[in-house]
């Protein structure tokens, strides 16, 4: 596993290193599922959410979010007018 140091700029942006990306073969307009676990900000790439293994593999990595979600009564709802307020800001 390779570990390196990024930084967010102004806008939002965080730059993969070159390494990753080499070693992870990431290509230019790659998408990735992008999300927030205690004080952790966790990338998933994202290639093909139809094929089941990776929807076995979303799964497993959001269980414990989705598990915290339902304890907190967050709903599907919620997030979704989340999104939309975002979006829409």
């Amino acid at each position: 596993m390779d570990i390196d140091v990024t930084t967010m700029t102004v806008r939002g942006q965080v730059v993969i290193p070159q390494s990753i990306r080499e070693n992870g073969g990431l290509e230019e307009g790659e998408r990735f599922l992008v999300y927030e676990m205690d004080d952790s900000i966790i990338l998933k790439r994202v290639k093909n959410l139809e094929a089941s293994k990776n929807v076995k593999e979303l799964e497993k990595a959001f269980s414990s979010m989705w598990e915290t979600a339902k304890a907190r009564g967050v709903t599907e709802d919620v997030v979704k007018a989340e999104i939309r307020a975002v979006r829409h800001a």
